[in-house]
């Protein structure tokens, strides 16, 4: 083991905020500390004498998604409480990434409202190589899953879209609890109440109580994640499980559980968001002249976003 200090030079970014900056589409990646999206909240213009950092750098949240760590695919800005780490050797993408998951590993010692990272950043224990599967390790092709899967497509106008039941799209079922003297490691994907990597905290050997194409939703912990599951599952109690009511291809389910989630600021630890609460609970969506959902409209705009290529990647 050696200590993250003698793998990587680190900085502390530029510490700029984002509401200071100049939005740009097309311009430069501002790196925050949220913990998905490659920790990307959007794009600003280039900032006159501050060149951004070149891609290939990882950058680590030192607050917020505490060590939310990510390999930058693109020149980008930081936010606060943000480092930048370069390698002080030659390291492959694929080792870089690996040590991305390394450095999320150690997020345990830390708290969001207790002890922060920045002290300590340099002193983590790393492995002092990566692993030799990390050479061999399937790969996407980055710039084909960067490309969208078909064309844009206007956003419509939300005043124009209809309000619905989540209730009635969805058939919403409890998760189950298992006992923790009953778990064994297995194949199966297990949804719990995280608010990363899809929902999913374990493969357990259980059998997969829920289909593939449901969406998972928090009712404890993250309340209000939401996510699509491609694969058949297994849910903990701390999970409801939505069911279409009629069969939605991923990218349409990909724009519901948008939608779903922008709902969990009304829920917390004093106001849980129970099974009936979110049978009545209504979300607005874009819809047809009979006033049902506009599934096939939700696809195409889903399917036109930048990195939607990536869709075609998660089982379906």
């Amino acid at each position: 083991m050696v200590q993250l200090g003698d793998l990587f030079d680190v900085e502390y970014g530029n510490k700029f905020d984002l509401n200071k900056m100049v939005p740009d589409a097309s311009g430069v990646a501002f790196i925050g500390r949220r913990g998905g999206g490659q920790g990307v909240a959007g794009h600003v213009a280039i900032v006159e004498g501050k060149p951004p950092y070149p891609a290939g750098k990882l950058t680590v949240a030192l607050g917020g998604s505490l060590l939310a760590t990510f390999v930058q695919q693109e020149p980008f800005y930081t936010a606060q409480n943000v480092a930048v780490l370069t390698p002080k050797i030659d390291m492959s993408l694929r080792e870089r990434l690996f040590y991305s998951m390394c450095i999320e590993a150690n997020r345990f010692r830390y708290t969001a409202f207790g002890r922060e990272a920045n002290r300590t950043l340099r002193t983590l224990d790393l492995p002092d190589a990566a692993p030799t599967w990390t050479q061999t390790m399937g790969f996407p092709d980055l710039s084909a899953l960067e490309r969208a899967a078909s064309e844009p497509v206007p956003l419509r106008d939300p005043a124009t879209w209809a309000w619905h039941s989540l209730g009635e799209l969805f058939d919403i079922k409890r998760g189950k609890y298992i006992p923790k003297s009953e778990q064994k490691v297995g194949t199966t994907p297990t949804v719990t109440s995280s608010s990363s990597n899809n929902g999913i905290s374990k493969f357990l050997d259980i059998e997969a109580k829920f289909p593939a194409g449901s969406i998972t939703v928090a009712r404890n912990g993250s309340i209000g994640e939401a996510f699509f599951q491609p694969q058949a599952f297994f849910a903990s109690d701390d999970v409801h499980v939505f069911v279409p009511k009629v069969s939605l291809d991923p990218y349409a389910a990909l724009f519901a559980s948008t939608i779903i989630r922008q709902e969990k600021f009304r829920y917390g630890y004093g106001r849980k968001w129970s099974l009936d609460r979110m049978k009545d609970t209504l979300i607005k969506l874009p819809s047809d002249q009979a006033g049902s959902p506009d599934w096939i409209y939700m696809r195409r705009y889903i399917e036109g976003l930048r990195y939607s290529g990536s869709v075609a990647h998660t089982g379906n």
